[in-house]
């Protein structure tokens, strides 16, 4: 079953117009911003966009701290962002961080791509469970999904799925 939502949701983001995107995307920002979580963060964990993913870039501006993904061997891992902070595609086809600090640890509020979230919290990524590993040992105060209006639909949770705290979505 959710392989089938996982084809359909990448189905649907391939087929929606970038007006959409873009008008959905600034309403995320705009929540995430005001989220009082979010204003008293001191490390975000982000991630890089990928096929038409929320696009969180924009809040790099910040006065922050950020943090990316890189899928290593033991699961994934946070990078600092930092001055020197190259970016190269992974075998996914992901932008991770090179190298540089790992900061799994201090991360306090995360931000989680997602191909579909319930309304109960649980998400649905692409089915390799780096999300769900990571938060199972390394979970941050505050962890929060990112959708697109029609990404929001309900599924069957699997025993070791991960329940995020919020999610923000656009409007359409």
């Amino acid at each position: 079953m959710k392989d089938d939502i996982r084809r359909q949701m990448i189905s649907k983001r391939e087929q929606s117009l970038t007006k959409t995107f873009i008008q959905q995307n600034q309403e995320i920002i705009d929540q995430i911003e005001n989220d009082l979580d979010y204003q008293n963060s001191i490390c975000v964990g982000l991630y890089y966009p990928l096929k038409n993913e929320v696009n969180l870039l924009p809040l790099t501006k910040g006065n922050k701290k950020y943090a990316f993904p890189k899928v290593e061997k033991d699961g994934i891992h946070f990078y600092l962002l930092e001055n020197k902070t190259s970016f190269r595609k992974s075998k996914f086809g992901v932008l991770e961080p090179h190298e540089g600090t790992i900061v799994d640890s201090m991360i306090d509020y995360l931000l989680v791509p997602a191909l579909a979230i319930s309304k109960k919290g649980y998400r649905i990524g692409f089915g390799k469970g780096y999300y769900d590993r990571f938060l199972s040992l390394h979970r941050p105060k505050h962890v929060k999904g990112v959708i697109y209006d029609f990404q929001e639909i309900e599924f069957k949770q699997e025993q070791h799925d991960q329940k995020l705290d919020a999610y923000f979505k656009g409007s359409k």
